[in-house]
């Protein structure tokens, strides 16, 4: 496939505009006939740094690469790039209207460096080259893979191992020696995460793979089993190989292709040696992500069976990611996959008894998998053509986490933490119950604003008959007593009934059915006496114990509105049960007087009327929830008021949980209270427990396989820690492109939280450390995705291509959080919140949200804040950062009734009304003018309204299920595409170039978004550190070229820091104090600070020494 370049595209954008286009032919010509005037007008500073000094500016004052590295770089030619005076003045003039300078700039100290030659003439074809050199030993295995395969064996051998079957016969062998396989792995899921059975097929022979659990039959306990090798499947080893030194076979490079292969793998012996093999593992689902993937709503659509004839068009080019409905979509053929409950539902010993019929079932999914990949691969490469995108997804499938014995210490310590917190909640809980349930006597409950509504019918003691003799005989004998009765006899008659009870006991009568709810009953706890152990957060009648109110008025649920509050109108009603007279006395004993009583229900239908009434702009017409009336939520008895509690996502939506951690900051501003201090502490519980108690099950189910230290620390004075094993490791189960923008997928580790003192168990990214003499080299990719916005920003202006030369990239490469100059700083001050607040808005404006969402987010932020206050905050933001769009009309529709000017929405609409068409047919696409952001996201929708868009750095399509769809509908998720899509491209290369300049030396622990970090053997951690800074210089470097820009700015050339850890913290300097952790990393477990290396650091520790790539050529 021939691939459209960058320039192309750019050109495209510029010749849509006639008066771009004059405007560009006048600054070219007065630029020729100026030259000389141009290069007289510089500075004295300026010509003597271009000339003779290494430092070097742009014609905005930027600095850029000295000429040290721009020669290593883009080569020897220092000629600036041609730009009219006036363009640059133009520019600076620009700048000026949002109070930037660019007449001072701090000078970043040069940094001396040699770069391992390109493999290339340029930076370009540098990239492709490297990356072509890794990927093609693959692609040639994998070309192999698409041909024919072996026909199946009709019957498979019931042994332990692998089996090989072909000509016509069987052996058994010790792993397939095959550079190719299909693979599935089957799991007997009651016995655990181990394998159970397996099949495979390469080129020349099939095979299969049986446990020794179902040989032998028996269940495992896997909680309380130490995991080794032995449990796992072998590719590549007998059972004697630890993986000590690898054979030549294990470092040949072999693929293993899987759908959701990532599945397999974690149960591949081989994948958790210390030394890695050769061995990669291809994801025929990544692959259909890639070509077909599609947005939340369009898998809603998927699958809804109803919704298939009326979207035909989509269900012909997407489908969900099974692996029966890819089947379906690319080869036009069903499989059964009814076999699969059995390995989930049933145990071993039925698997055992079903075994040929079950190994055919898996086989029939290896050969389900073949067909897709000789479908889906093809299309790949079409959509995908550059080699880095399938190389950095293999280096991606290859992600591997160390752990030693902190991990067990670890789980321990969050579990005892969250039981001791667990307990102090539910006993707090419990005793506000049993208060509660006090209000029976007396029905005192009829009175109580908050318990009013709930159930408190009981249940009566069923006795059998005669058991009302006993008490008549009984008190005849006391009759007859001359004198007062004692306790003892008083009450002796109780013993003689205890035969009338019944067999089958009722569960506490005489309690009210809510509280019996909270009650295990006998048989179920040891506590024989009434007590609400079963009570949690998560119950509708908790908040109503610990008698919540909002704002003063109590809380109350509805199942159709979930929680809200009560507010009267009437003082008294003779039909409703809502006890009107004590909520007015509660108000009253709170201090809110008539004025603002009416005054908040006045606010309260404002704010629902202006919320129904608003419309999401960012999302289409049949999106919107259903309008009600402009009234409260709920009209309870013709005299109560029924308002929901505002949900962070909008009006529409119901609190499902006053008590969640969304409203921690409602109780810390006493807008929603309690009782007493117990609802707040309960909330605090709550909050400390929800990162453990929302993780837990995932962080539980973590395959840790433990390895013999000795043969996997030869030499190493390595000490096994006391009844346990020094080392193991985790396989991250990481969908390589688990999303619509090509982004990894893993549930555990990437969305993994930093540590936070009141979150039980987030330190948990600490619990990976490094083996010893090695450690963990890694870096954040600074301001990756605004970078990438913003220089496609200055790439695509039509006046110029200087970078910093728009105020958004201005802000991005040169802002100063120090000086408020920064992009967050600025819009922070603009609209009067914090940095950290402006931040959140900035990201999601930039990834599509509207003016309605950055309001919602300010009301968030600010629950004081008014609907007006919020909303006219937010439209000055957009206008100020996005700015206003206009439209032109197309030349052919220009005439005297409708002249060649700017045209705002609301006007392109009437005028296309007037002329009988589509406003597409007779206006050009829109852009944005007049804000600090307007040329970037002129710049994302050009891109988005290809007609097949991709990234402009690796050429990577959006999926099929999209590229079609030109209406605005989805032009948000385009837009975020292009940008997350390029960040994609980012990760592939620095993949590669690390993969580069570090060979074997380094492997990859894992990538957090814009993070990534490797596993280096202590000798080369600062080799890696600065291969790292020059990997991140390389890849921006290969972005701006494939923009048609040879240079780059100093500011953005090198990571921040490089962290050289031995834990994978995001910070080396991180502690990581929480409460499961209160004693830190250091005085808890031992583990020292790591170094946090910038660019100069990292040269001289390691003497200049990039990577080992000159290392390993030497020997």
């Amino acid at each position: 496939m021939k691939c459209v370049s960058t320039f192309t595209i750019a050109k495209k954008v510029l010749s849509k505009s006639q008066r771009s286009l004059k405007l560009y032919d006048q600054c070219k010509h007065e630029y020729s006939s100026s030259k000389q005037a141009f290069a007289e007008s510089e500075s004295d500073k300026e010509k003597q740094n271009l000339l003779k000094n290494e430092t070097r500016f742009n014609e905005i004052n930027l600095q850029m690469l000295s000429r040290n590295l721009y020669q290593q770089i883009f080569g020897n030619d220092f000629k600036r790039a041609e730009f009219d005076e006036n363009a640059v003045l133009s520019v600076k003039k620009d700048l000026a209207k949002f109070e930037i300078s660019t007449s001072n700039s701090e000078i970043i100290p040069d940094v001396n460096i040699t770069i391992p030659p390109l493999k290339g003439s340029n930076i370009e074809e540098h990239f492709k080259n490297i990356a072509r050199e890794q990927v093609d030993p693959y692609l040639n295995i994998i070309f192999n893979l698409l041909g024919n395969i072996p026909p199946m064996p009709k019957k498979f051998v019931f042994q332990e191992g692998w089996t090989k079957y072909y000509n016509n016969t069987y052996e058994s062998v010790d792993y397939p020696e095959e550079d190719g396989l299909i693979y599935d792995v089957e799991v007997c899921v009651k016995n655990g995460p181990f394998p159970t059975l397996a099949t495979a097929v390469g080129n020349n022979a099939w095979y299969s793979w049986c446990s020794k659990q179902l040989i032998d039959g028996g269940s495992q306990n896997f909680s309380n089993k130490i995991v080794t090798p032995d449990y796992l499947i072998p590719l590549e080893s007998s059972k004697s190989d630890k993986g000590t030194c690898l054979n030549n076979f294990q470092k040949t490079p072999k693929i293993i292709v899987g759908h959701n292969v990532s599945y397999d793998r974690v149960r591949t012996k081989e994948q958790y040696w210390l030394n890695e093999t050769a061995t990669r593992f291809l994801d025929t689902m990544s692959l259909h992500i890639c070509i077909s993937g599609s947005s939340s709503y369009q898998r809603t659509i998927l699958q809804s069976k109803s919704a298939a004839e009326e979207n035909h068009y989509l269900h012909s080019i997407s489908s969900l990611n099974n692996l029966a409905d890819v089947h379906k979509l690319y080869c036009k053929t069903e499989i059964n996959k009814e076999e699969r409950n059995i390995f989930v539902e049933e145990e071993i010993e039925v698997i055992r008894e079903k075994f040929q019929e079950l190994t055919h079932y898996c086989a029939s999914d290896v050969i389900a998998t073949h067909n897709v990949l000789k479908k889906l691969f093809p299309m790949f490469l079409e959509r995908f053509p550059h080699p880095a995108t399938l190389a950095g997804m293999l280096e991606l499938g290859s992600a591997y986490l160390p752990v030693n014995y902190n991990w067990k210490r670890y789980i321990e310590e969050a579990e005892t933490t969250f039981d001791d917190l667990n307990l102090e909640s539910k006993s707090c809980l419990s005793k506000r119950a049993d208060q509660v349930c006090r209000l029976l006597l007396d029905e005192k409950y009829k009175e109580n604003p908050w318990m009013w509504d709930e159930d408190w019918s009981i249940k009566d003691l069923k006795m059998k008959k005669g058991c009302e003799k006993v008490y008549l005989k009984q008190k005849e004998d006391l009759a007859t007593l001359d004198r007062k009765p004692n306790i003892i006899e008083k009450f002796n008659y109780l013993e003689k009934t205890r035969e009338y009870l019944p067999k089958k006991k009722s569960h506490l009568p005489g309690y009210p059915n809510w509280y019996r709810k909270l009650c295990y009953k006998d048989e179920e706890c040891e506590i024989k006496f009434p007590k609400a152990q079963k009570i949690s957060t998560s119950m509708n009648v908790t908040p109503k114990i610990l008698n919540l109110s909002w704002k003063n008025y109590p809380l109350h649920h509805i199942k159709e509105f979930g929680w809200g509050f009560l507010v009267p109108y009437k003082a008294e009603s003779s039909t409703s049960k809502i006890p009107l007279e004590q909520i007015f006395q509660h108000l009253s004993n709170k201090n809110v007087s008539p004025e603002e009583h009416n005054k908040l229900i006045r606010e309260t239908i404002i704010n629902i009327q202006e919320e129904k009434n608003s419309k999401e702009v960012s999302r289409p017409s049949w999106f919107q929830p259903a309008k009600s009336d402009d009234q409260p939520d709920a009209n309870l008895d013709d005299c109560c008021y029924f308002f929901k509690l505002p949900h962070k996502d909008g009006l529409f939506l119901n609190v499902g949980n006053p008590l969640a951690k969304d409203f921690i900051n409602k109780f810390l501003e006493n807008v929603l209270t309690g009782i007493d201090a117990s609802a707040s502490r309960i909330l605090e519980i709550s909050t400390m427990s929800s990162y453990w108690k929302n993780n837990r099950d995932r962080i539980l189910s973590q395959l840790v396989v433990w390895l013999d230290s000795k043969e996997n620390f030869m030499n190493s004075k390595v000490k096994k820690n006391h009844q346990t094993i020094n080392f193991g490791a985790i396989i991250p189960q990481v969908v390589v492109s688990g999303t619509l923008t090509r982004r990894a997928v893993e549930p555990t580790w990437m969305t993994a939280s930093n540590a936070q003192y009141d979150r039980i168990g987030s330190e948990l990214r600490a619990m990976i450390n490094a083996p010893a003499n090695y450690n963990i080299v890694g870096a954040d990719v600074d301001s990756q995705e605004l970078w990438i916005a913003s220089v496609l920003g200055d790439a695509f202006s039509t006046t110029n291509k200087i970078q910093g030369g728009t105020p958004f990239s201005w802000m991005t490469l040169i802002g100063d959080k120090s000086k408020r100059t920064d992009m967050h700083s600025v819009t922070a001050k603009a609209i009067g919140i914090s940095r950290d607040q402006a931040k959140i808005i900035n990201y999601a404006r930039i990834y599509g949200a509207g003016k309605i969402f950055a309001k919602r987010l300010l009301k968030q932020f600010n629950p004081t804040m008014s609907d007006k206050e919020a909303s006219e905050k937010s439209s000055k933001m957009f206008l100020m950062t996005k700015g206003q769009k206009y439209f032109r009309l197309k030349e052919n529709y220009i005439s005297g009734a409708f002249g060649d000017r700017l045209y705002t929405p609301s006007e392109t609409f009437k005028v296309a009304k007037l002329l009988g068409k589509n406003r597409d047919e007779v206006f050009e696409r829109g852009k944005w003018t007049g804000g600090t952001e307007s040329v970037m996201f002129n710049s994302l929708e050009e891109i988005a309204a290809e007609k097949h868009p991709a990234t402009p750095f690796l050429n990577s399509r959006l999926s099929r299920a999209l590229e079609k769809e030109s209406n605005d509908t989805y032009l948000p998720t385009k837009i975020n595409w292009v940008v997350q899509s390029s960040a994609v491209d980012f990760l592939h290369l620095i993949l590669v170039n690390m993969r580069w300049l570090m060979g074997r030396n380094a492997r990859l622990c894992l990538t957090f978004h814009d993070e990534v970090r490797y596993l280096v053997a202590s000798k080369h951690k600062y080799n890696a550190a600065l291969a790292m800074h020059v990997t991140n210089l390389m890849v921006r470097s290969f972005f701006v070229s494939r923009l048609q820009m040879k240079d780059l700015p100093m500011s953005v050339a090198f990571f921040t820091a490089v962290e050289v850890d031995s834990a994978l913290r995001k910070e080396a300097s991180s502690d990581c104090k929480t409460m499961s952790n209160p004693h830190g990393l250091k005085e808890g477990y031992g583990i020292e600070p790591g170094e946090s290396l910038n660019v100069w650091t990292a040269i001289e520790k390691s003497k200049g020494c990039v990577g080992t790539i000159n290392l390993d050529s030497k020997k």
